[in-house]
């Protein structure tokens, strides 16, 4: 599944939830609201009948002529989508509706015009194991033991006053911190975060399925340490905060993660 046609960068780019109102239009002067949009997000939540939230969401999907790629597995939804942006309001719509997001996990509908050529072609609905794979011996649930999302503004303020702590005062409370990318290696190559006194950790990984055989040899390297993870949309940080829980716990140490926000893009 992937775009036709060269890519075009988009006029505006727009999130909303369920607490925003939903709005096409760009910001900039004398353009026209995009005719198509592509939608991205994830859901946490309790799927009870996953191969009927499939068989729904197919059906919707079809319905509006939406193309694209969605997961759904009993932990959640997982998809990326393009189509009219009539019709992707709609789908967001019913989404909102069926599945009433709590305040604390509001869905971060991530929203962005494209062109006709680059609406994807086909649609692929799948029941999955975990909403994204991660450890298929054992899947990861991210409903629960997962960590604290941190917003923008915190995940700064913990990296500036990590800037200025003095390196050669003894340790204490809170413990240093560390940044852990959790991205795909190639993505990681194009740009990362990193701040003064703050040891970011790049696992080299092709593919996401790699990181618990990473974390299972460098756990403890993040022994003692504050871990502050980033990915792209989020979804990944949710299910490696929960496996790095998991192991943390097992070794007799409590927890200490954060993901951010939408994924501390």
């Amino acid at each position: 599944l992937t775009p036709l046609g060269p890519p075009r960068w988009p006029t505006s780019t727009r999130s909303t939830n369920s607490s925003a109102p939903f709005t096409t239009e760009s910001t900039e002067p004398h353009v026209s609201p995009a005719e198509f949009l592509s939608v991205t997000y994830y859901h946490v939540a309790a799927i009870l009948d996953p191969a009927d939230e499939a068989s729904r969401q197919r059906r919707l999907c079809d319905s509006l002529c939406l193309g694209g790629r969605l997961r759904v597995c009993a932990h959640g939804l997982n998809g990326a989508l393009t189509g009219g942006a009539e019709a992707v309001r709609q789908y967001i719509e019913w989404v909102e509706e069926r599945h009433e997001p709590r305040p604390q996990r509001a869905i971060d509908w991530k929203l962005a015009p494209v062109s006709g050529s680059e609406l994807f072609v086909g649609l692929s609905v799948r029941e999955t194991a975990e909403l994204v794979t991660l450890s298929p011996g054992s899947p990861i649930s991210p409903l629960e033991h997962t960590a604290p999302h941190v917003s923008p503004a915190d995940f700064h303020r913990l990296l500036e006053e990590e800037a200025v702590r003095d390196p050669s005062a003894p340790a204490g409370n809170p413990p240093p911190l560390v940044l852990l990318d959790v991205r795909n290696g190639y993505e990681s190559a194009i740009g990362r975060f990193e701040a003064p006194n703050v040891a970011t950790l790049r696992p080299p990984l092709r593919q996401f399925s790699e990181l618990p055989r990473w974390l299972e040899a460098n756990v403890h390297v993040l022994r003692g340490r504050r871990v502050l993870m980033y990915c792209t949309g989020g979804v990944r940080c949710e299910a490696a905060s929960v496996l790095l829980r998991q192991m943390r716990a097992r070794g007799g140490e409590g927890g200490g993660e954060g993901g951010g926000e939408g994924g501390g893009e």
